[in-house]
């Protein structure tokens, strides 16, 4: 019989459901919505509404559903609620999110941090599988981070979610966190943008969007200022990779979110083996997500693996 699970990845524009196969690592059914930000009675609502969805089709093909799983870009306690989202999720402060969604829903709710969870995906069913240590690096509107060991989370709880804050460069480049050359604001989407407008790349280029996806495709066509850009970008990026090996061994380290698909080409180039090593004989294979925007719906469903 079919093991079913419902995994929610809550993004920082989107907020992507699925009805997830835990055996195979299918998502048989997706439901995508904009992320409610200022709402808790419509975040509960849109959410809701999806799993309500999900649990009548089940009862028509008359399997179960486990429960819910949902990734959170924060800190989460043990009993599923929410630290602080920073003002990404304004009403959730000290939010007992698995609480409500097991009220409204009769149905078990866990929820962890979004980038663990994505990690926990890719360890189980993408680019990961296989793999005893892997690390999964999230680059989109900011620096996701996760690791897992054996197909598990390091850990009953994310002390580690911060783990993108890690300073690499005396730049006058500041984070939110407050940090002055903080990886996070180098690689994310905000970085490239500020790489790009050192450059006077509005003003040089106003047909082409300041965007990761153009200036890595400008690259590819030999434009010198996106060469420019892309090389400081991997520059920052190699550092902070090769800062995670001495910090987590991974025997795989997976690149995901959407900065992630321009950097095909450069993924050579992201690692430097000839540094000292955990240990002499190790080895690390770098290498892009394949399940994009699958990842963090089945980790989250994976919470009931």
């Amino acid at each position: 019989m079919k093991k079913l699970a419902i995994g929610i990845d809550i993004g920082g524009t989107r907020t992507k459901i699925g009805l997830v196969d835990l055996e195979t690592g299918r998502v048989a059914d997706r439901v995508i919505r904009p992320t409610e930000t200022q709402d808790d009675t419509r975040f509960l609502q849109e959410i809701g509404e999806a799993i309500e969805q999900f649990k009548a089709r089940a009862e028509t093909e008359q399997l179960s559903i486990a429960g819910v799983g949902i990734g959170v870009p924060s800190f989460v306690f043990a009993n599923g609620t929410v630290d602080s989202t920073y003002g990404f999720l304004e009403f959730m402060e000290d939010y007992p999110l698995a609480g409500k969604i097991q009220e409204q829903h009769q149905l078990p709710c866990r929820v962890d941090n979004d980038a663990r969870l994505v990690a926990l995906g890719e360890s189980l069913y993408g680019q990961g599988r296989g793999y005893r240590r892997v690390l999964v690096l999230t680059l989109g509107t900011g620096l996701g981070l996760g690791f897992t060991i054996d197909g598990q989370l390091d850990g009953s709880l994310p002390f580690a979610h911060m783990g993108g804050h890690l300073t690499i460069t005396t730049n006058d480049t500041v984070c939110y966190c407050g940090k002055t050359g903080c990886l996070e604001s180098l690689v994310a989407a905000s970085g490239i943008a500020l790489m790009a407008n050192r450059l006077g790349w509005s003003q040089k280029y106003p047909h082409l969007p300041m965007t990761a996806e153009t200036i890595f495709a400008e690259k590819q066509r030999g434009n010198s200022d996106a060469e420019a850009i892309v090389r400081e970008y991997t520059g920052y990026l190699k550092t902070g990779i090769d800062n995670y090996v001495n910090l987590y061994a991974p025997d795989c380290i997976v690149l995901g979110g959407g900065i992630a698909k321009g950097l095909k080409p450069e993924i050579g180039s992201l690692h430097n083996p000839g540094l000292l090593n955990p240990y002499k004989a190790y080895k690390t294979v770098l290498t892009l997500s394949v399940l994009e925007e699958e990842a963090g719906i089945l980790g989250s469903a994976a919470l009931f693996n």
